[in-house]
C-alpha cells in the first residue's frame, strides 16, 4: 500500500508555494546584498514565505527547511538539527539572520531547532560558494532568514496540540506548542513583541527499555524590536531570548538506583543595533551570548559562548558599475568547563577563555547590460590567528530567447570560499573516559578552502492565462575543497591510553559533484513542485564520504479548495549515503516520509489547521543503531497535530 501511494503521488505531482505568475514580484537581498528581483538575480535564490513557514514547520526552522528541494536536514548527537546544501555539512553551510551570523553551538553549524519561525518574512536560500559576501563557512551556500519589516497594528494568537502516535511516551502526553505575536504602533516607534512556548514530552520507539529516544524539550523564544524613520533614516532595536531545556534517558548504572541521561539546558540573549539610509548604506550590530550546560548527567560541561559583530555596507556607482563595498568587525569566545566528579573535587577547565578577531572587507561590482548581468566581487580576511584570507567570485545572469509568455535564462558562477577552524575544532577536550573515549581539539588546524562552480538552466512560460504558470529549472555544481576538517582515530595515543582517542584533522581533498532538477507548476488553484538531485561526493583516494544521500525526491501538491480550504502534502525520499568507518554494515539505506496538512480560514480573524506528519512512521531501528550499522531514516515519530489561529487588527 505504501508503495503505491508513493507511486501515485509522484506521477500526480510535479510548483511550490512560489508567488504565482501576474503577483507581486518577489525581491530578494542575500545574492548581491542589495534588493533586486529574484528573476533577475545573476545567483540564484530560492525562497520560502511567512505563510509557508507556518505551513510546513512545527514552530522552528528543524522540519521547514527539509521543504526545500536540494537540502537536507540532518539530526545531530545532541538532538539539534544542522543543514547540508551542494555535499557540504552543517559546518560549511553558513545561516544568517538579517544577513548576520548565528552562534554554532556544536562546532560550526547552527542549530535549526533553536531558531523561530514567528517574526521571520521569509527565508532566500542561496547555493554555492558565498565566502565573497559573507566569509568563512559560506562554502556549500548561505540560508538567510529576514526577519519581518514593520507591520500594521494587530494581534495574532496560536495553539497547536499534538501527540506522537504510536510512540508516544504516555498515552497522556501531548505536545504543546503557544504563538503570541503583537505589533502597535507607540508614538514614533513601531513595536513588536512575540513570544513563542514549545513543550515537547519526546518520543521513544521501545516501551520495555529504559533508555528514550526523543527526548523532552522545552523551549521559550521571546522577541522584542522597535523602529522609527528619521526622514530618510531608519533606525531598528531587537532584542531576543531563547531557553531550551532538553532531557533524555539513556541508561542505568549497575547496581545503583540512579539513571544517567543526557541533559541540555541553554540561556541565550541577542541584541542587535541597525542604522540604514534605503539602499545606500546601513550599519549593523549584534551581539550573542550563549550559555549552556550539556552532556550525560554524570559528565556535564559549561560552556559560554560568545559572538559580537560590527557590518557596516555602503552601495556606489562608477559610470555603469554598481558597487556594494562593506567593513566586518567579528570576534568569537568559548570558556568551558566540566563538572567535577564528586564534591570534594573542583570543575576542570576544558578551555579557558580563549577568543579570535577578525577584521574583513569586501567589494561587488555589478554591470547590467540589456536583460543581462554580470557580478564580481573580491574579499580579503586578517584573522588574529590565521592570517590573511582571501576570496573571489564571478556570476553571471544571461536571458536568452524569449517571448512574451516564455523565457529561458542562463546563469553560471564559479568562486573560492574558505572557513577558519572554530575555537572548539581546535581546543575542545571531550573527556568521557568513564566511558572509555576522548574527543580532542586539535591546535594545529589549518583553514578549509574550496573553488566552486554552478550552472543553471531555467525556463519559465506561462500558460493559456495568467493564474498558469510552469517553471523548469537544472543546476549542475561542482567542488574541490582542500584541508577538510574531519574527526579521526588517533591511533598511537587511542594503544598507549587503552581509550579511544579521536581528534580534528585536516584531510588532504574533497569533490564533490552534483545535479539538481526541478519542475514547478501552477495550474489555477492547484500549485505542484518535484524535484531530484543527485550528489557523488569522494575523498582523494575515490572513498565515498559519509552521511550524504546520493538521491534526493521532494514532491509537494498545494490545492485551494472551496469554502477557504487549503490542502498541502508534501514528500521527501532520500537514498545512497555510505557508512562511516567505525560503522561495521548498513542496516537500511534509503527512507520516505509523507506529511499532510489542511487548513481553513473561517473568516478574517479566525483560523484552523490540522495534520500529520511522517504519515507512514518510517524511523530509525534503535538496535540497528546500537549494533553499529548505518540506518538513514531520520530519528522521528508518525505526528498528529491540530491548531487554532486568532488574528485581530
Amino acid at each position: 500500500m505504501k508503495k503505491y501511494l508513493i507511486t501515485c503521488l509522484l506521477l500526480y505531482i510535479n510548483h511550490s508555494l512560489v508567488a504565482h505568475a501576474g503577483d507581486m514580484e518577489t525581491l530578494v537581498v542575500t545574492g548581491t546584498r542589495a534588493e533586486i528581483s529574484q528573476a533577475q538575480s545573476p545567483v540564484s535564490i530560492d525562497v520560502i514565505s511567512a505563510a509557508q513557514l507556518q505551513q510546513v514547520s512545527q514552530g522552528t526552522l528543524a522540519s521547514a527547511l527539509n521543504y526545500i528541494p536540494g537540502i537536507v536536514t540532518k539530526r545531530n548527537a545532541k538532538d539539534g538539527y544542522t543543514v547540508q546544501m551542494q555535499g557540504f555539512d552543517g559546518d560549511h553551510v553558513l545561516v544568517l539572520l538579517d544577513s548576520q551570523p548565528l552562534i554554532s553551538p556544536t562546532g560550526a553549524a547552527v542549530d535549526l531547532d533553536q531558531i523561530s519561525v514567528v517574526d521571520i518574512e521569509r527565508i532566500e536560500v542561496l547555493r554555492g560558494a558565498a565566502s565573497v559576501l559573507y566569509g568563512s563557512s559560506a562554502m556549500g551556500g548561505v540560508i538567510n532568514i529576514i526577519s519581518r519589516k514593520q507591520r500594521k497594528n494587530r494581534l495574532t494568537m496560536h495553539y497547536q496540540g499534538s501527540s506522537y502516535a504510536n510512540n508516544a511516551i504516555d498515552s497522556g502526553d501531548i505536545a504543546h506548542q503557544l504563538q503570541l505575536d503583537v505589533n502597535q504602533q507607540l508614538g514614533v516607534w513601531q513595536a513588536n513583541f512575540n513570544l513563542q512556548k514549545i513543550d515537547d514530552p519526546g518520543f521513544d520507539y521501545d516501551a520495555t527499555s529504559l533508555a528514550q529516544s526523543a527526548p523532552s524539550n522545552d523551549k521559550s523564544f521571546v522577541n522584542v524590536g522597535l523602529s522609527r524613520q528619521l526622514n530618510d533614516i531608519t533606525l531598528g532595536l531587537k532584542s531576543r531570548y531563547l531557553s531550551e531545556d532538553k532531557y533524555k534517558v539513556r541508561y542505568a548504572l549497575p547496581g545503583q538506583n540512579s539513571n544517567i541521561g543526557y541533559l541540555s539546558k541553554v540561556n541565550q540573549w541577542q541584541q542587535d543595533v541597525s542604522l540604514s539610509q534605503a539602499q545606500w548604506w546601513k550599519v549593523q550590530g549584534r551581539y550573542i551570548q550563549h550559555n549552556e550546560t550539556s552532556g550525560d548527567s554524570n559528565g556535564l560541561r559549561d560552556a559560554d559562548i560568545t559572538l559580537a559583530e560590527i557590518d557596516s555596507q555602503y552601495q556606489w556607482s562608477l559610470d555603469s558599475l554598481d558597487f556594494i563595498s562593506g567593513l566586518v568587525l567579528h570576534r568569537d569566545e568559548l570558556y568551558q568547563e566540566k563538572h567535577p566528579n564528586s564534591p570534594s573535587e573542583s570543575a576542570t577547565i576544558e578551555i579557558d577563555n580563549k577568543s579570535r578577531n577578525s577584521v574583513e572587507a569586501y567589494t561587488q561590482a555589478g554591470w547590467q547590460w540589456d536583460e543581462h548581468s554580470l557580478l564580481a566581487g573580491i574579499r580579503v580576511q586578517q584573522d588574529s590567528d590565521f592570517g590573511w584570507h582571501s576570496a573571489l567570485r564571478i556570476n553571471s545572469l544571461y536571458n536568452l530567447a524569449s517571448t512574451d509568455d516564455a523565457q529561458w535564462q542562463f546563469r553560471a558562477g564559479v568562486g573560492q570560499s574558505y572557513r577558519v577552524p572554530t575555537l572548539k575544532e581546535r581546543f575542545y577536550i571531550f573527556d568521557h573516559s568513564n566511558l572509555g573515549y576522548m574527543v580532542l581539539g586539535n591546535p594545529e588546524l589549518q583553514p578549509e578552502t574550496a573553488l566552486s562552480s554552478n550552472l543553471e538552466v531555467s525556463y519559465q512560460r506561462s500558460l493559456t492565462e495568467p493564474s498558469k504558470h510552469l517553471s523548469l529549472s537544472a543546476n549542475l555544481h561542482y567542488s574541490k575543497a582542500n584541508d577538510f576538517i574531519a574527526t579521526l582515530t588517533d591511533v598511537e595515543a587511542s594503544s598507549t591510553s587503552g581509550l579511544l582517542i579521536s581528534r580534528y584533522y585536516n584531510i588532504n581533498q574533497a569533490y564533490i559533484k552534483g545535479l539538481d532538477l526541478t519542475a514547478k507548476l501552477n495550474w489555477g488553484e492547484l500549485d505542484y513542485q518535484l524535484s531530484y538531485s543527485f550528489l557523488h561526493a569522494t575523498n582523494n583516494k575515490s572513498e565515498h564520504l559519509s552521511d550524504r544521500p546520493t538521491h534526493q525526491i521532494k514532491a509537494n501538491v498545494n490545492w485551494q479548495l472551496p469554502y477557504d480550504f487549503n490542502a498541502l502534502a508534501y514528500l521527501v525520499y532520500e537514498s545512497g549515503e555510505y557508512p562511516t568507518a567505525e560503522q561495521v554494515g548498513v542496516a537500511r539505506d534509503h527512507w520516505t516520509s509523507l506529511n499532510l496538512n489542511i487548513s481553513q480560514q473561517f473568516n478574517q480573524n479566525w483560523r484552523w489547521n490540522a495534520g500529520i506528519d511522517n504519515l507512514f512512521d518510517n524511523h530509525q531501528n534503535s538496535n540497528a543503531i546500537a549494533a553499529g550499522l548505518l540506518d538513514v531514516r531520520p530519528l522521528s515519530s508518525r505526528r498528529i497535530f491540530v491548531g487554532m489561529s486568532y488574528q485581530f487588527y
